[in-house]
């Protein structure tokens, strides 16, 4: 690619018909739990693995289309490759956490050896959160890889899922701090939309529920309590939303980006889920020559 990921992503992101209805409608699906997610996650790896096809396609027209028959299975996929790439840093923290309590408990902790135990633990901390972006960043090549062959295996292959990061990491660098800036953009414009927000519901709710806290009146209390708390639910929704749309936007351009990654990796001449990479075919055949 000539250009950058982030302007080629969101020309493709504007470009298509009605694309903002779109990423909102996705975004209060993906307020259901798990459902939500599934859909989502099908939905931008479905865009994604479009593009690693080098087809050139506007964002789906129906969130819920499931065109290609895979949109539930390729989400769910999504989910549990995900899924595991939390729960692995996470188990390692745990296993960390209780073999410092109990080395604390025992009392190696006491004396000049809490410094050297604290030093330790931050060190530690350091190493998990490497971990986890670096099993993300696996994560996501995986779950290209599973959404391309249409199977979870190929999802948690490491030994390709790793020669693919090997030969552009550049490439994926560039992606992920185009997600760092993705995530602190669209966290700054929620922001900005959802304190406006809470400010006025905040003084609607003091403006209306002051007097009416106030009133000896039980017909006013009766029916101004349950309006208060409807304006509530209605705010509290309305920024969950908008949290929720800075997130799909940023995973959708996230997703679309890895999409052009893998592109390179010529997926047309992709075998079977566990064969070489053309790129590593190419090399053998060049060694062996």
């Amino acid at each position: 690619m000539q250009r950058g990921y982030l302007r080629t992503v969101w020309d493709d992101v504007k470009n298509s018909p009605g694309w903002f209805g779109k990423l909102a409608l996705l975004s209060l699906v993906g307020l259901v739990p798990v459902f939500g997610l599934i859909v989502v996650y099908g939905y931008a790896f479905g865009w994604a693995r479009d593009i690693a096809w080098n087809v050139h396609a506007p964002l789906p027209a129906r969130v819920l289309g499931n065109e290609d028959g895979r949109l539930y299975s390729r989400g769910f996929f999504a989910l549990v490759i995900f899924a595991v790439c939390m729960l692995v840093p996470w188990a390692v923290e745990l296993a960390w956490t209780v073999v410092t309590g109990a080395s604390a408990a025992s009392g190696l902790g006491r004396g000049g050896t809490f410094v050297l135990f604290g030093a330790v633990s931050f060190l530690f901390s350091l190493v998990i959160m490497a971990a986890r972006l670096f099993v993300s960043v696996l994560g996501y090549v995986g779950a290209m890889r599973m959404s391309i062959y249409g199977r979870l295996a190929p999802g948690f292959q490491l030994g390709r899922i790793w020669a693919m990061v090997r030969y552009d990491t550049g490439g994926l660098a560039r992606i992920l701090g185009m997600g760092v800036a993705l995530s602190v953009g669209a966290s700054v414009a929620a922001w900005l939309l959802i304190v406006p927000m809470m400010l006025a519901g905040t003084a609607l709710l003091f403006g209306v529920g002051v007097p009416v806290v106030h009133t000896n009146d039980p017909a006013v209390l009766a029916l101004a309590a349950p309006a208060l708390v409807v304006l509530g639910v209605v705010l509290f929704a309305v920024i969950a939303v908008v949290v929720v749309m800075a997130s799909v936007f940023s995973l959708v351009m996230i997703t679309r980006a890895l999409g052009y990654w893998t592109r390179q990796f010529d997926v047309p001449s992709w075998g079977g889920q566990d064969d070489p990479l053309p790129f590593e075919r190419r090399a053998a055949g060049g060694w062996q020559g």
